[in-house]
């Protein structure tokens, strides 16, 4: 018999979850929100910017998926085009800062 693995959060989870480190909880509210309202918050602050440790390297969130996952990416200076896909549990020390 196999023992059956936990499932991960959804992104959205995390969002309402005040024990995740606020740059986390910001980053997925604004990226997760309908594009229309990106777009009218782009009047009135920058896109927010998100950066991990993911296994031995440090990356930097460009997607928050409706699945739940996050695309990530080892170019630091990248706004999108994501080169894996994790699950939040799967990033650690996060900050809004390379």
């Amino acid at each position: 018999m196999v023992a059956k693995q936990p499932e991960k959060k959804h992104c959205d989870d995390y969002i309402h979850d005040v024990t995740a480190p606020r740059c986390l909880r910001f980053y997925l509210l604004w990226n997760r929100m309908p594009a229309a309202d990106q777009m009218l918050m782009r009047e009135f602050r920058a896109q927010p910017t998100l950066y991990a440790n993911y296994k031995d390297m440090r990356v930097r969130v460009v997607m928050a998926s409706r699945l739940g996952d996050l695309g990530i990416t080892e170019n630091l200076k990248a706004e999108d085009g994501y080169q894996y896909r994790v699950h939040v549990d799967d990033l650690s020390n996060f900050s809004d800062a390379p």
